[in-house]
C-alpha cells in the first residue's frame, strides 16, 4: 500500500483477530490519555507538569522509573506541514494553469471585440476621442467581465463552503475577506494583463483606416 503522503504505513503492520492474540500471546492492555494544552502556555513546562501529576497517579518515588511516556504532535504536526506544502503547491499550480487559460480566453475576445469595433472606434478618433480615452474603454471592459467572473467564482466557493460546514463541522474550511481581496485582485491583474495587447491596439488604430474597415 505505501505510504500516504509520508505519514505512515501499514506495509510492516499486521492485523491479527483479538481472540487469537490472547490465546497465543501474554499481554497487557495499554491505555492512552490525550491532553490539550491552553493557549499560550510552554510546551516543555506543560510536559514535565504533565509527567509530575503522571507519577503521583502511578505512586512513583524519585529514584523510580516512568513506566508511561509522553508524545508529542510535533512529528504529526511536521508531516502536517509537508502536507500543507504540497497541496499550497498543487493548488498554486492548478489555479495559475486556470488563470493562464482564462487569460487566453479573454485575450481572444477581446481581438475579436477591437475587430468588430474598428468603425466605432475610428468615428471616436475622428470626433477627437483620445488614445488614452480607447484604452480606458476597453482595459474597464476587460476588467469588468473578470470582476463578474471572480464574483461567481466567489459565490461558487462560499456555497461549496456552507456545503461543507454543514456535512462536516469539524473541518478546516476558511473563507475570510483577504481571500475575498486577493481573489478580486487576481481578478483586476489578469483582466489588465489579457486585454492590454487589444487595448493598445485600439487606442494606436488610425481614424481613416478604421471608417474604411468593413
Amino acid at each position: 500500500m505505501g505510504s500516504f503522503f509520508g505519514l505512515g504505513s501499514f506495509d510492516n503492520n499486521a492485523v491479527v483477530p483479538l481472540k487469537w492474540v490472547r490465546k497465543y500471546y501474554t499481554w497487557t492492555m495499554h491505555t492512552q490519555m490525550r491532553v490539550k494544552m491552553v493557549d499560550g502556555v510552554d510546551k516543555e513546562e506543560a510536559r514535565y507538569e504533565l509527567m509530575g501529576a503522571m507519577r503521583r497517579i502511578h505512586g512513583k518515588v524519585a529514584e523510580d522509573e516512568n513506566n508511561f511516556a509522553i508524545n508529542t504532535t510535533d512529528s504529526f504536526a511536521e508531516g502536517m506541514d509537508e502536507i500543507k506544502i504540497t497541496l499550497a503547491i498543487a493548488g498554486f499550480g492548478i489555479t495559475g494553469l486556470s488563470l493562464f487559460v482564462g487569460a487566453i480566453g479573454i485575450m481572444n475576445i477581446t481581438f475579436v471585440s477591437v475587430k468588430e469595433r474598428t468603425r466605432e472606434i475610428g468615428t471616436r478618433r475622428a470626433m477627437g476621442a483620445r488614445r488614452s480615452s480607447i484604452l480606458i474603454q476597453f482595459l474597464t471592459e476587460v476588467v469588468s467581465v473578470c470582476l463578474v467572473g471572480g464574483t461567481i467564482g466567489l459565490f461558487i466557493a462560499y456555497v461549496l463552503k456552507t456545503g461543507i460546514d454543514k456535512a462536516f463541522p469539524n473541518f478546516p474550511f476558511v473563507f475570510s475577506l483577504q481571500l475575498v481581496i486577493m481573489g478580486m485582485t487576481a481578478s483586476v491583474v489578469v483582466g489588465v494583463l489579457s486585454g492590454i495587447i487589444s487595448a493598445l491596439m485600439a487606442s494606436r488604430l488610425d481614424p481613416a483606416t478604421a471608417l474604411r474597415h468593413e
